[in-house]
């Protein structure tokens, strides 16, 4: 397994968009071509937890309206307050926390079924089952948006993930479970950070998630 945890031996280095762009798409073919990494991945052993849960939204956010021209970003691996940096033209470098609510147990379980059989099933019973998650889903969502609130983050930017796809029926017809809601609940959050975007995935590539992330301060 040596071998698949070094596929990643080149994830922390100052990266420009194309650049982020382009090593993102040589990690998924690799995936695609090695079984044993594609689950090594999946479990988010070694360096797979910082590739999927710092080095994709950087990469993301380096697809929006809001990075630099010219700018290039690079993944921090360590026990920082930060997730990502992006070095400006200048020489002067920007700080980036990532954040999203994560079940843990649930991501375990996903990926132990994905390795041992290939498919998923969430078991939704019904409609009002799906209602249930997405209340469970955007309540411990908004727990984790107070948490990060309660932090120092004067010099650093905040960006916050949702994963929407799945609840997408519900977010439609439901208001208070909305991007829209989410934002108004931010917008009236006080923070120390210097800026605080939202990420919202839902489904589309990378480049479609990029193009709509949203400055919410």
């Amino acid at each position: 397994m040596e071998d698949q945890l070094n596929i990643l031996k080149d994830l922390s280095k100052y990266r420009s968009p194309s650049e982020m762009d382009s090593y993102f798409n040589e990690i998924i073919a690799t995936l695609k071509r090695d079984r044993l990494a594609l689950k090594v991945s999946r479990l988010r052993k070694g360096w797979f937890k910082e590739f999927q849960e710092e080095f994709v939204p950087a990469y993301v956010f380096s697809l929006s309206p809001y990075f630099p021209k010219d700018a290039k970003v690079k993944i921090i691996i360590g026990n920082q307050n930060y997730d990502f940096v992006v070095l400006n033209p200048d020489g002067a470098e920007e700080k980036y926390e990532v954040s999203s609510y994560i079940d843990g147990e649930q991501e375990v379980a996903i990926a132990k079924a994905l390795n041992k059989d290939g498919v998923w099933s969430s078991r939704l019973r019904s409609y009002e089952h799906l209602e249930e998650k997405t209340a469970t889903y955007m309540e411990k969502t908004k727990n984790n948006i107070k948490k990060k609130s309660m932090k120092d983050y004067t010099d650093i930017s905040l960006i916050f993930s949702v994963t929407t796809f799945q609840f997408a029926p519900v977010l439609n017809t439901r208001p208070e479970f909305s991007i829209e809601n989410l934002v108004n609940f931010i917008q009236a959050t006080p923070f120390r950070a210097k800026h605080i975007y939202l990420i919202v995935e839902d489904g589309k590539d990378s480049h479609t998630v990029g193009s709509k992330i949203i400055k919410v301060k």
